[in-house]
């Protein structure tokens, strides 16, 4: 296998994949409309992130402990950490959407844990005697903050980011630097002086400042993506109370346009000649098999299907079925209005009320290629049958009557080709 084909292949796997929608996907099987749902989706993505991102602080731990005899302990006191907030967060969310306050309570858990265990690694690598590992923990501030943005909860963001900035301002007096030990046995106005003129204030300032930049951002960011929700899910209520309202009336006008009464047996038998003739003369007329086996489809259509307008499902699959029944219901209105035509033109020519008008406005009604096939073998099936309002007729006085009352419904090619093979026609009807 070459090289392209086998990154092609991989690729195509990957991009198949469902584990990362299953898992990390935020919208994955849910309505979005419902807020308990959505929180309780929420959840179970955060959940997930959070226990990778204890897998990878766990790896690094083992990592970086190899280093730092220190940081073993921290290593190996993960994995209870781990397993429990994973065991805890499991049992709030398992109690399902229903459950409103175990969701409430599984988000906040969610995000001081995350906030927790930030500060506890950022001082654990303070405190350790890699050097150049005592800043890199202080990111992880900043990635807790970007998972509580991932709830999309400006109450929640707002009561995190104050709590966080009191306690990283006290860690920065502590932690970062030690100023309690500095400031001890020095007189209150000389250590001020001193210190906000020190290289520490200034580092503990910007520290600060791009700390309250950062979180400005994620809460103009979640409001901005609340507002774009909010607006999502009136979208969508509006379109589900637009698609029940068309739902009612499409339904009830199929209702009144389909109801044809049950078919006879005798009536499904003309269907079936009729569809063989149309298939038949559609490769008189030389067209592709798929196209003879779509006008064959079609003229079975209305004893062949039924239309539904009771989907189950998702509202996404609700709305795409009911996309379909209204295409099926088209198709089924449309071979109706054929046979209504066939029956009309008949009727009207044993009546003799066939004037010009009439024919012009019949031709206005499905008169392409297509339509015409299955329209002309349909008026040569009803003129061998019984109707209510005629007799059967035998072919050559079918042949005839179509020849003399039909001919100017049909293009001259079509006609002049149904005329030419007409006893292979007459051998479909009688079964031959």
């Amino acid at each position: 296998m070459k090289f392209v084909d086998l990154k092609n292949k991989i690729f195509k796997k990957l991009k198949n994949n469902t584990f990362f929608v299953k898992h990390f996907g935020f919208e994955s099987g849910i309505d979005i409309t419902d807020d308990r749902q959505l929180l309780y989706r929420k959840n179970v993505v955060i959940k997930n992130i959070i226990f990778v991102s204890n897998l990878i602080y766990t790896l690094l731990f083992t990592i970086i402990s190899f280093g730092d005899n220190s940081n073993w302990l921290l290593t190996i006191l993960l994995f209870p950490i781990t397993f429990f907030v994973n065991s805890t967060l499991s049992k709030l969310i398992k109690k399902g959407p229903e459950d409103e306050l175990s969701q409430i309570i599984a988000m906040y858990a969610s995000c001081f844990y995350m906030f927790l265990l930030s500060l506890v690694i950022y001082v654990k690598l303070k405190n350790g005697s890699q050097v150049f590992l005592q800043e890199s923990g202080y990111i992880l501030l900043y990635y807790s903050l970007a998972i509580c943005s991932f709830y999309q909860d400006k109450n929640m963001l707002k009561n995190v980011c104050k709590i966080m900035l009191i306690l990283v301002t006290f860690l920065h007096f502590t932690i970062t630097y030690d100023i309690v030990k500095a400031a001890s046995g020095q007189n209150i106005l000389t250590f001020l002086g001193a210190f906000f003129t020190s290289n520490e204030f200034k580092d503990i300032l910007l520290r600060t400042l791009l700390l309250v930049m950062f979180m400005i951002v994620l809460n103009i960011y979640v409001g901005m993506n609340n507002y774009m929700q909010n607006e999502r899910k009136k979208e969508l209520i509006k379109r589900r109370e637009v698609q029940e309202d068309f739902t009612n009336v499409v339904t009830k006008i199929f209702d009144v346009t389909l109801q044809q009464g049950t078919k006879t047996s005798e009536d499904i038998k003309n269907v079936k000649l009729t569809a063989l003739m149309a298939k038949k003369m559609a490769s008189l007329m030389s067209l592709d098999p798929d196209k003879c086996e779509d006008i064959y489809n079609f003229s079975m259509i209305h004893i062949d299907h039924e239309v539904s307008f009771h989907p189950e499902g998702t509202e996404e699959e609700k709305f795409e079925k009911l996309s379909q029944q209204t295409e099926l219901g088209s198709a089924l209105i449309s071979r109706y209005q054929l046979e209504r035509k066939s029956e009309d033109i008949i009727r009207a020519t044993l009546e003799e009320s066939d004037t010009d008008e009439f024919k012009e406005s019949m031709n206005k009604i499905q008169n392409d290629s297509y339509s015409q096939i299955i329209l002309i073998c349909e008026i040569y099936v009803i003129l061998r049958s019984t109707k209510s309002f005629k007799k059967s007729f035998n072919h050559q006085k079918s042949i005839k009557y179509m020849e003399e009352h039909c001919k100017y419904y049909f293009e001259p090619v079509l006609f002049d080709r149904f005329m030419k093979f007409d006893t292979d026609f007459d051998n479909i009807y009688m079964g031959e």
